[in-house]
């Protein structure tokens, strides 16, 4: 049967979008659909009006289908339509929110009937909490990038488990593993491992966690995999599970009763530490090294730009220590990682086993990372920290002034402002101190010069001495 090209269908109506609803849309549509895929359909979006009042937006690779659901202005219910994602972009470049964007057919886009559908199937939804939800995200954040293996590409929902929040959202590249225990899936009959995919880094995904519950829905297996469907309000994501066996990951989790200290930090001191991160010198080494240095209850970083300087001391924050004091170095992208998750414990057996970060019923374990010089470390000759505890200042009540209005108090700074403020003045006086050093240079290279001119002098004045002594010998 032949396809009946878009240009010869039944005329659609024009969609109207506001251009801030239909930007972050295509933010999320462009990790699926892509301008340069192979086939030109999956390099369109499928324009559909389902209603007067909204519009969907489909892109697909053939793997991941995603469904956007935008609101669109005094439309009516229409014929859906293709179009090129990257015509698209063009049209709204310029836009600004409260602009409209015109949505027509184009005859140079791929028959409608050519664009790949979502598997359809049907199963009982499941809801999902906002700390399931999160936790999936932060799962495909650990996920494995190497395509040798697959398996690892995905994390796992684990039902194997008895007991309520028995549970497990599991997922690991072979250096770090995140795994959480905050679901419970009664309705899921048989573990499963969902792909990773960029598209779980959008935004849209991401800010949905909190506005609105999550559902999902698992088929029924065929050919060793099985649909699935992770739904909010305003998106729609089906694709199909990994097939095959995930490596037993509780044997990397350490036994309780190996590890030796169990430092537990405030929250404050878990953000200070992601934001610190980023700032640290040695981005380039091998690794990444950072070192977590716990020495009478103050966390410290230990970073350097080369492996022949020593180790700068960065001091943190207060934390509570059971156990003694210990220096560990791994990946700072992991140690970032797992305190932006908002992993407050830190869970040491000795520098050369697996740390384990831990909040309730969610952990992290990292594995460690060798370096050389671990013991020379350069202090600060003040201990100023990020986070700073209470302290309890006593002093004399003071007298009741009713006449005299309190002083406002002053905002309290942020102590990552601080350290900023410090790196920045240490800049400074770098400056400065250049700006010495090259005046002296300057200032050195014109004594030079000077001194070179009194000998050129000296050295005339001896010539004309002689010939003044020759003429005297000779007039004798």
């Amino acid at each position: 049967m032949k396809t009946q090209p878009q240009s010869d269908m039944k005329p659609t109506t024009p969609i109207h979008i506001r251009a801030g609803d239909l930007k972050p849309a295509l933010v999320g549509l462009g990790k699926v659909a892509h301008p340069k895929a192979t086939l030109p359909v999956l390099q369109c979006i499928r324009v559909e009006a389902i209603s007067a009042s909204k519009a969907q937006l489909t892109a697909s690779d053939l793997n991941f289908h995603l469904n956007v659901t935008v609101p669109i202005e005094a439309g009516k219910k229409g014929e859906p339509f293709l179009l090129s994602l990257a015509a698209i972009r063009d049209q709204i470049r310029g836009f600004k929110a409260n602009d409209t964007v015109h949505l027509a057919p184009n005859a140079k886009a791929p028959p409608v009937a050519e664009f790949p559908g979502a598997p359809k199937f049907r199963a009982t939804p499941i809801s999902l909490s906002e700390d399931m939800s999160a936790s999936l995200l932060r799962a495909f954040a650990c996920a494995s990038h190497d395509t040798t293996r697959h398996i690892l590409q995905g994390i796992l929902l684990d039902v194997s488990g008895k007991g309520k929040n028995a549970h497990r959202i599991v997922a690991t590249d072979g250096r770090q593993l995140y795994s959480s225990n905050s679901m419970h899936l009664p309705s899921l009959k048989s573990s499963i491992i969902l792909p990773d995919h960029p598209l779980w880094k959008w935004k849209g995904i991401a800010d949905s966690v909190e506005s609105a519950p999550w559902t999902l829905r698992v088929g029924t297996e065929k050919e060793g995999t099985q649909p699935f469907r992770i739904e909010s309000d305003s998106w729609q994501l089906t694709g199909k599970t990994i097939d095959g066996n995930y490596p037993n990951y509780r044997q990397v989790i350490p036994p309780v009763s190996d590890f030796r200290s169990r430092v537990e930090m405030p929250s404050e001191v878990a953000e200070a530490i992601a934001g610190l991160i980023p700032k640290l010198p040695g981005k380039k080494l091998q690794n990444k090294p950072v070192g977590i240095h716990v020495e009478k209850g103050l966390v410290s970083l230990l970073a350097r730009e080369t492996t022949d300087q020593p180790w700068q001391f960065y001091p943190v924050g207060p934390v509570e220590v059971n156990g003694p004091d210990q220096v560990v170095f791994a990946n700072r992208d992991y140690v970032q990682r797992a305190t932006s998750f908002g992993l407050t414990g830190i869970n040491l057996i000795d520098p050369q086993s697996p740390i384990q970060f831990s909040r309730k019923g969610d952990i992290m374990i990292v594995m460690p990372v060798r370096v050389g010089g671990a013991d020379k470390l350069k202090r600060p000759r003040k201990l100023e920290p990020v986070v700073t505890g209470k302290k309890t200042e006593r002093t004399a009540p003071p007298k009741k002034q009713a006449s005299k209005p309190k002083p406002a108090a002053s905002p309290k700074s942020d102590p990552m402002d601080d350290v900023e403020a410090s790196i920045a003045e240490a800049n400074k006086a770098l400056q400065t101190a250049g700006k010495k050093l090259k005046s002296a240079k300057g200032s050195l290279g014109t004594a030079r010069d000077q001194r070179s001119e009194d000998q050129e002098e000296l050295r005339g004045f001896r010539s004309l001495f002689r010939s003044i002594k020759k003429l005297a010998v000779g007039d004798n």
